[in-house]
């Protein structure tokens, strides 16, 4: 809706300067400058009325339902004292929450609903009575029972830790996800960074995308340096989730409108936004073609022993059929494998695997005459798709 108070404003000031450049017409005296510089006034006071309208549109909501996320914070009795007592804290983190929402809705985005982010009114305050060490022994207990006519999921503030980073962990007692949040003394998590800056506030808001289901898309990343099957790269779309500022990847607006509802989320979601059949289809002159060589190779999340890369072991081979297809089920086992699988980095003595499974395959596909054409198919991506069309099958076609 456009605010009427502005375009009547225009009106009027046109009103006036049409009857104030009527008048100045019957003045004789007036020179040519000095009738230049009226127009010049009306030109530009014009735009202004035209920048105030446009203004007034960009500015006007699009109606969307509101899904809030209500969330119990923990927060050691000495931290809230040095943050100026209960009641400015709560004052300062519901201004830190608002911010949150501001940077989740205002980031470019597909989202169906308006998420906004509250802290419930009631803290629960711990105390480590001064040892540092403690913060982990009440980080624990986040993940205990919690009430979910309350609160939707765990904000565990420990504003006073020896080391800084934040992270968030599923699996508590009623389902509920912990987002943790460790500070050293001296930082000061509402005053950090003035909004659209980054801080404290839109490093939580990437942890909600964790909460929400997100996964961390910069693992994604594939130097061509270390890809030693096709050597090109991959390069993941600009997100939150830690390729970007301020901006949602499709993938992730897809994700949170699918969950929105989901308080907690479902157990079974890690398969839920996969399709149920990957099709690969390989033609060749229009033609499909039989007895292709289908090979998946695996990416690598960077971890203390490895970098991203693509894992130089063939992880599975197909064969294209008769209509030249290769057709895939249970897709959730085929990125999430056995460690008593083949083909997969070791765990041990050293860990080659981090987080055990492969975030997504360079697909290589050799014709008879041993030509080789490669395909990505991040997780991510299938998992968009699927959500976005509502498909259960994903077909990927291979061309010669």
């Amino acid at each position: 809706m456009v605010d009427r108070r502005n375009v009547c404003g225009c009106r009027i000031w046109i009103l006036f300067l049409n009857i104030w450049m009527a008048g100045s017409k019957n003045l004789m005296c007036l020179k040519y400058s000095y009738n230049k510089f009226s127009m010049n006034i009306l030109k530009y006071l014009l735009i202004a009325c035209s920048c105030l309208i446009g203004a007034a549109h960009a500015q006007s909501p699009i109606a969307k339902d509101t899904i809030e996320y209500r969330a119990q914070v923990w927060v050691d009795k000495t931290d809230l004292e040095r943050y100026g007592g209960e009641e400015d804290f709560k004052k300062n983190l519901k201004k830190m929450f608002h911010n949150t929402t501001r940077f989740w809705n205002e980031s470019p985005n597909k989202f169906s609903h308006y998420f906004r982010f509250v802290p419930a009114e009631e803290l629960y305050v711990y105390d480590i009575q001064g040892d540092k060490n403690k913060y982990d022994e009440f980080k624990n207990k986040a993940y205990g029972p919690l009430d979910l006519s309350k609160y939707d999921f765990v904000l565990f503030l420990a504003l006073g830790a020896k080391n800084e980073g934040l992270s968030c962990g599923g699996g508590g007692a009623s389902g509920q996800s912990v987002v943790m949040c460790y500070i050293r003394e001296p930082h000061n998590i509402f005053t950090d960074a003035l909004y659209p800056n980054q801080g404290t506030y839109s490093n939580l808001g990437h942890e909600y995308g964790h909460m929400r289901g997100a996964t961390d898309l910069y693992q994604y990343m594939i130097a061509a340096e270390d890809n030693p099957v096709s050597h090109e790269k991959l390069t993941p779309s600009k997100c939150n989730m830690g390729t970007g500022y301020r901006v949602w990847s499709d993938y992730c607006s897809e994700l949170f409108n699918y969950t929105a509802k989901m308080k907690p989320l479902d157990k079974d979601l890690s398969d839920q936004v996969f399709p149920r059949k990957l099709v690969i289809k390989v033609e060749k002159n229009g033609k499909a073609k039989s007895n292709y060589t289908v090979n998946f190779y695996g990416t690598r999340a960077g971890g203390k022993y490895n970098k991203r890369d693509v894992y130089p072991k063939v992880y599975r081979t197909y064969q294209t059929d008769k209509k030249g297809k290769v057709e895939l089920t249970n897709l959730y086992k085929l990125y999430h494998p056995d460690m008593t699988d083949p083909n997969i980095p070791p765990k041990e003595p050293q860990d080659l695997f981090p987080y055990s499974y492969w975030f997504s395959f360079l697909v290589e596909v050799i014709d008879d005459a041993a030509q080789k054409k490669y395909v990505w198919l991040p997780d991510v991506e299938l998992q968009r798709q699927h959500l976005e069309t509502g498909k259960d099958v994903c077909e990927i076609k291979v061309e010669f």
